[in-house]
């Protein structure tokens, strides 16, 4: 039952921007299990130590632990001295039936009904997050689910034979029996009251975890152009950045590591009494890749460069050479801004700097050969990022052949849809020829698939 619960808890977390990794989730049952439910301090503290690590972690977890562990976090327990879940709840029931406490729950037939006339809050508490568990609450959806919900977690806690005891109660000439049903009546709107609040916060707890998912899958597939409106693109793709770096830093180190030396560690193991007590590995020499980035600022094109560059300083730690050139009207080298200045203040200057029109890619092919042709190897990657529309200016592709030739490999990057390559002025298709692959990128899924797939790459073991 706590691997439920907690699973369910680190989900909420995580739908705050909260990061658990397994292991802290693991940490995180293992202290539900030693602390138990029955001291909420306590296990509030305990949890928080496992599952918030920064200040701001630890904002978001009291706000988060205060909601969830308010109903549903307390599973149900057998013992009659345990203490309720939340006092929250408990307050709310135990105000269901004004001056009737202690009643004992004389003359009902239900069980619910005994309880709502015996004031028993903290058994039906217990129940209430029971029920909710045995519905299957936390796969609500959408909002409106919260009325279904509520009827089956009023039907597992006896609702039904609620309702008829209070139709039989309703029928009868008895005052006694009268006032017994509009009692009952009473208690059971209070509680379809609390399940409606109760399943409402759980529904804005579950929207959370699927708000943020469907926020970033949003943000993966709208247009590049587009995205300049949403505050928290910044954040997005320092978070795919961050993925993709520890994903091929792992297969970089073990390409730096080499292969294991069976005969070298055998012998060392001699020493030891035959006992390997260190490995042996074949290093082998790593040529370090070189990447240079072409990308076309001007307003069509703009804000797919942006976010490539953004993408390229954020894995620096894997592809540590990295020069960056833009082009609009003029070309220029932008990588000492990169090293001088964050992210965001050198890709601003770089706009204000070099973003324009009158774009002539024949013209940026014969300057990038001229500063960096001496440079280029066959360690050099080259991606020019860029829509190919030339202004009817001569395209120069034997240029771009050249550039293919000196180099290990060229990449272009469109942020047109194929059908609209060749069309008007773009010449995309003259420099096709010379390329390793062109592909159109128009958001950060696409951003995302290549620089994945040039990591993998130039990582290569």
């Amino acid at each position: 039952m706590s691997e439920q619960v907690i699973g369910r808890f680190v989900k909420v977390l995580r739908g705050a921007d909260v990061s658990v990794s397994p292991a802290e989730t693991l940490e995180a049952v293992q202290v539900t299990a030693l602390l138990g439910y029955q001291d909420r301090q306590a296990l509030k503290h305990g949890l928080s130590l496992v599952l918030a690590k920064s200040e701001q972690d630890k904002l978001v977890f009291e706000e988060c632990f205060e909601d969830f562990f308010r109903f549903d976090g307390m599973p149900a327990v057998t013992s009659q001295s345990a203490a309720p879940p939340a006092a929250s709840l408990m307050d709310r029931l135990r105000d269901m039936l004004p001056g009737q406490q202690g009643a004992a729950g004389a003359g009902s037939s239900s069980t619910l009904g005994q309880q709502l006339l015996a004031d028993d809050s903290a058994q039906l508490s217990r129940q209430m997050a029971q029920a909710a568990r045995q519905i299957g609450l936390d796969n609500i959806r959408v909002i409106t689910q919260k009325g279904l919900y509520g009827r089956r977690i009023m039907q597992a806690l006896g609702g039904e034979a609620l309702d008829r005891e209070i139709i039989e109660l309703d029928k009868s000439e008895r005052r006694h029996d009268q006032r017994l049903a509009a009692q009952l009546r009473s208690g059971r709107d209070r509680l379809r009251e609390a399940v409606r609040e109760y399943v409402a916060d759980q529904f804005l707890l579950q929207a959370r975890e699927q708000g943020r998912q469907l926020r970033e899958q949003m943000l993966r597939e709208a247009n590049l152009r587009t995205l300049a409106e949403f505050r928290d693109v910044r954040q997005q793709v320092e978070k795919m950045a961050r993925r993709l770096a520890r994903k091929h830093g792992r297969r970089q180190r073990r390409a730096r590591r080499g292969q294991l030396d069976g005969r070298r560690t055998t012998v060392m193991a001699l020493k030891h009494g035959g006992v390997p007590a260190s490995l042996v590995w074949r290093r082998r020499r790593i040529h370090k890749p070189k990447l240079m980035v072409i990308c076309d600022v001007s307003s069509s094109v703009s804000a797919a460069a942006r976010f490539l560059l953004m993408f390229l300083h954020a894995v620096n730690d894997v592809v540590p050479s990295v020069r960056s050139f833009a082009f609009a009207s003029r070309f220029g080298e932008v990588t000492s801004l990169f090293n001088t200045l964050s992210s965001d203040q050198a890709i601003d200057e770089v706009m204000e700097r070099y973003a324009g029109s009158g774009t002539d890619y024949g013209a940026m092919l014969r300057d990038f050969l001229d500063r960096c042709e001496g440079d280029m190897d066959q360690r050099t990657t080259v991606i020019i990022l860029g829509d190919a529309r030339n202004n009817e200016l001569p395209a120069e592709q034997q240029l771009l052949g050249h550039i293919s030739r000196r180099c290990r490999q060229v990449f272009w990057l469109n942020p047109e849809a194929r059908g609209r390559w060749g069309s008007g002025d773009s010449v995309m298709p003259l420099y096709q020829p010379y390329c390793r692959d062109s592909l159109s990128c128009s958001n950060l899924a696409g951003l995302e698939r290549f620089v994945d797939r040039l990591l993998r790459d130039l990582t290569r073991d």
